[in-house]
């Protein structure tokens, strides 16, 4: 009976070795395979993807909770998707094409070359690699093909049935891979270069006019455009998309667990946070976990969120408050907000916005000034109406500095809806350092509205380039009682109350979704900076 159950044991550990490293045929014809596949070997054990202190740096397990690994998932996404086909529904199966093209990679492209023409929401709803969203054989495939121009924007990447995967290492292996899943793992420098991250987020959009025509293109969001013009796409300074949003570990790191006698070790390595400012839809899938259909758990989640919260916190932007001129009637305040980042901030897609709140109190605690106060909607109260210009001066609690980018349609008409965004009406987004209004590709970067008039907006003695704006708080104190105390902040949303408002007012089944979860969550801004000091 021993005998038996060991030869039992045997003939499948040999069958298994054995299914291992001969090549699948079956999955050969696929250009595109699941990241299950790969989290095969290029995940953690006692001694592979693990650090010096035991930290867990598993490719798999950190790229499972992120937006990217949930593209197709991410219910705003899903509901803006509906919104935008139910208000142009004569060019409703372009929209679904186009917007998979980034958000179901390897699904779509894939299709393409069995044949079909333009890809639909229902083909994606059924296919794992959809599900997969923007995984590991759609980034590592991308060839180096002219990246970084216009042509290879707006989800342009490029991917033959060549089976390379690009990796940032020399002198690989490449028997294993092979075997297991028939690629073939090269060098390419690509991977390590911010062009290659621009075939997606650099997204131009077809608009429409009043008869439904197609009257032109929109740049919808341009943060490698807004980088190429900045101190970080120069030598000097140089810092790519991944060195900040793929934390560098420079100790020498076994990325595969397999083969299990394979012991070579790389350096650097970059972890596959892939962190961002989406801290709305990370929130939202934590708490929704099962009915979104997620692969991560709640807990992969709030790993990613704690990241993101950090980041934002300790490396996007700044804000610090001096006083310039004080008596007994009133108060002057110099506030300077400074963009740390390498592209606009906030930066992406068009919901997001951050702006600066002031508040002074006297010494029974009386509120004398509070501009940029917000309700428990996550709504600014002086801006429930309209959009607020651009200040460079400030003299009331009814006047907030916030940046943001604030979409027109043909008629000069704001809009939400992406396929009628023409231009923008107004964006004062802080624009990164060394950003110059005659600089690369600046005629799609472009701030717009009164910042353009605005001296103390990203120049100081009228150089372009300080990433900063300065604006003035003049602030009236009648029969105030000293000390005071100011405060200040800078504050963030993913996507505004107004933006939120306007999607779900459309009924479709994500957008009903997606207002369920949205009504259950808290409000509250992300706080980017802040301080607090007393005035004798």
């Amino acid at each position: 009976m021993v005998r038996s159950i060991n030869k039992g044991v045997l003939a499948v550990t040999i069958f298994c070795v054995i299914a291992l490293y001969l090549p699948i045929s079956a999955k050969s014809e696929l250009l595109f395979l699941t990241s299950n596949n790969c989290s095969f070997c290029h995940s953690s054990d006692y001694d592979a993807l693990v650090d010096s202190k035991g930290n867990d740096l598993s490719i798999f397990h950190d790229w499972e909770s992120t937006m990217m690994a949930n593209a197709f998932r991410d219910p705003l996404f899903r509901a803006k998707l509906e919104s935008e086909r139910l208000r142009n529904q004569n060019i409703a199966e372009i929209i679904e094409d186009k917007c998979t093209t980034c958000h179901t990679p390897m699904a779509r492209t894939q299709a393409l070359l069995d044949g079909s023409v333009l890809y639909s929401l229902a083909a994606a709803e059924t296919s794992d690699l959809a599900h997969d969203g923007v995984s590991c054989t759609l980034c590592h495939q991308i060839q180096d093909n002219k990246l970084g121009n216009l042509e290879n924007f707006t989800g342009r990447y490029a991917i033959d049935g060549r089976r390379e995967i690009y990796g940032p290492y020399k002198g690989v292996f490449p028997t294993p891979m092979l075997n297991h899943v028939n690629y073939l793992p090269v060098y390419g420098k690509q991977i390590k270069e911010s062009a290659l991250c621009a075939t997606c987020h650099t997204l131009f959009t077809p608009y429409l006019d009043d008869a439904g025509n197609v009257a032109g293109e929109f740049p919808e969001q341009t943060p490698y455009l807004e980088w190429l013009n900045s101190i970080y796409a120069s030598e000097t300074h140089a810092q790519s998309c991944q060195d900040c949003h793929m934390p560098r570990i420079d100790e020498p790191i076994k990325i595969t667990r397999r083969p299990p006698w394979f012991q070579e070790r790389r350096s650097p390595f970059w972890r596959h946070h892939f962190t961002g400012g989406n801290t709305l839809m990370l929130t939202m899938m934590k708490a929704n976990t099962e009915s979104i259909g997620t692969t991560a758990a709640a807990v992969q989640f709030q790993k990613t969120i704690q990241r993101t919260e950090k980041r934002l916190a300790n490396e996007a932007a700044e804000i610090s408050v001096a006083v310039a001129e004080r008596s007994q009637q009133r108060i002057r305040l110099k506030v300077a907000v400074e963009n740390n980042t390498g592209h606009k901030f906030p930066s992406g897609f068009p919901s997001r916005r951050a702006w600066v709140r002031i508040q002074v109190k006297d010494n029974k605690a009386d509120i004398l000034f509070d501009s940029g106060h917000w309700n428990k909607n996550g709504e600014i109260t002086a801006a429930a109406i309209g959009f607020k210009p651009h200040y460079d001066t400030i003299t009331s609690s009814d006047q907030v500095q916030i940046y943001e980018a604030i979409m027109g349609d043909v008629n000069d008409h704001v809009t939400y809806t992406l396929l009628r965004a023409a231009k923008y009406l107004k964006d004062n987004r802080l624009v990164p350092k060394g950003y110059l209004a005659s600089g690369p590709m600046s005629q799609y970067t472009a701030i717009a509205g009164k910042v353009t008039i605005d001296e103390n907006f990203n120049k100081e003695a009228g150089q372009e380039g300080t990433g900063i704006d300065i604006i003035t708080y003049d602030i009236p104190l009648a029969h105030a009682q000293f000390p005071l105390i100011i405060k200040s902040q800078l504050l963030y949303q993913t996507a505004s109350p107004r933006f939120i408002d306007d999607l779900i007012g459309d009924t479709t089944p994500a957008t009903s979704q997606f207002a369920k979860m949205y009504a259950k969550m808290e409000k509250k801004p992300v706080i980017i900076d802040s301080s607090t000091f007393r005035i004798e």
